[in-house]
């Protein structure tokens, strides 16, 4: 007995047409257009990773510049 995964579940709920072509192997009419989406999504998921580390760097900086602050005032005190 084989295996169901949800995502093929999602697949048969969303076009069982669709669903049946993929189970039994017959090409997608509209590679073109399948390979830019991955493209997208790719670049996407790169941008968005970038972004994500950048926020991290200003995070760092921040906190490295608080110290910095506080370290300053306290040798103004003392």
């Amino acid at each position: 007995m084989r295996t169901i995964r949800a995502s093929e579940i999602s697949s048969y709920l969303y076009c069982q047409r669709a669903w049946w072509y993929h189970k039994t192997g017959v090409p997608s009419d509209n590679q073109a257009e399948m390979a830019a989406g991955s493209d997208l999504h790719f670049r996407h998921g790169r941008k968005a990773l970038e972004l994500s580390c950048l926020r991290a760097l200003a995070y760092s900086l921040l906190l490295i510049a608080l110290v910095v602050l506080a370290v300053y005032f306290t040798n103004q005190l003392f």
